[in-house]
């Protein structure tokens, strides 16, 4: 591609955010680094108008990177509730801890020194470090592989080979040029989530369509190229609904499993004999995996060790998985 595309393509994408860009709570005139972190972790998974009630509500309660170090996990997870990928929150929680151990409780300011903190992956440590320190790093997410295979011409697969280092390479060659790399990493993801959209994208509008290698060759649905792989299953949840005094027994799953570290109603190996379905089954997907969710009132002998029991109003106070949070909310 030609020097005058590729600049082309530098301006126009700092032009965009400069005219477009949402007004979001961690977008400010000086950024902190701690609020951009957060919205980051929270937007990994997430839509913004989805995650921004949820980063309002932690920012809250949460205010510095020491008074989230420092809170109860189960405190952080009930917050988290709704938001799924719950390792997130615990990533999220361990980070802050290491930072106030070995960084005197400030984000460091590169991209290196950020890949050393738990959960901070190269797309948050790029974008921290560019934002609020103007590190000319490229971030490169779901947003960014549609733009630049579109307009480049890129056809290798973005999940598989050596596709994620052309990309990534490609996307630090670019943040070089930019006029402030922070608001240029900033414009791409705006750019690819608002305009450059996986279906239907705005091409008659597009202010990079003159040189785009896509729209140019009518290619715009076949990239980004991405292997797809059929590996999704299936499982079959039996949870007793256990009652004593109007409260009910409840379990904190070991970190290692899904949903790990959340409190759930206790499991059955199989349905029932004695029991009584107290809704219809509930199919929750997950990214990789069909949970069909059932809910049983049982007796207490049902579910044989000692469980802690809660009221209503403790147990929303805990961290659970949304689909448990909802049965408390509407059922109990």
């Amino acid at each position: 591609m030609s020097k005058n595309a590729f600049n082309h393509f530098i301006i126009s994408i700092e032009e965009y955010f400069n005219q477009n860009k949402r007004d979001l709570p961690w977008r400010k005139k000086t950024p902190m680094a701690y609020e951009v972190w957060l919205s980051e972790i929270i937007l990994q998974q997430t839509r913004v108008a989805q995650g921004t009630p949820f980063y309002k509500k932690i920012i809250a309660a949460y205010p510095t990177v020491k008074a989230l170090a420092e809170a109860p996990e189960d405190e952080l997870l009930a917050l988290w509730t709704g938001l799924g990928y719950y390792s997130r929150a615990r990533n999220l929680q361990k980070g802050a801890q290491q930072i106030m151990a070995e960084f005197k409780g400030q984000l460091p300011s590169t991209s290196k020194d950020l890949l050393s903190i738990k959960g901070i992956g190269p797309y948050t440590a790029a974008a921290i470090s560019s934002i609020c320190f103007g590190e000319r790093k490229g971030v490169v997410d779901g947003n960014v592989y549609r733009v630049l295979s579109r307009y480049f011409g890129i056809h290798s697969p973005i999940n598989q080979g050596s596709g994620p280092k052309e990309f990534q390479e490609l996307a630090d060659e670019l943040v070089q040029e930019a006029q402030h790399p922070g608001n240029y990493n900033q414009g791409i993801m705006e750019f690819g989530a608002l305009h450059c959209t996986p279906k239907k994208p705005q091409c008659e509008s597009c202010p990079l369509a003159s040189f785009c290698h896509a729209y140019q060759h009518q290619s715009i649905d076949e990239l980004p190229v991405k292997i797809r792989k059929n590996n999704r299953t299936e499982q079959t949840i039996h949870f007793a609904v256990v009652e004593r005094g109007g409260k009910w027994a409840m379990c904190k799953r070991d970190t290692s499993s899904i949903w790990g570290g959340l409190y759930e109603f206790p499991r059955l190996e199989s349905a029932p004999k004695k029991g009584i379905l107290m809704q219809d089954p509930i199919t929750h997907k997950l990214s990789h995996k069909d949970l069909h969710c059932h809910f049983w009132a049982v007796d207490e002998g049902a579910i044989g060790e000692a469980q802690e029991f809660y009221g209503k109003g403790e147990m929303e106070g805990l961290g659970m998985p949304v689909i448990v949070s909802n049965f408390v909310k509407n059922m109990l």
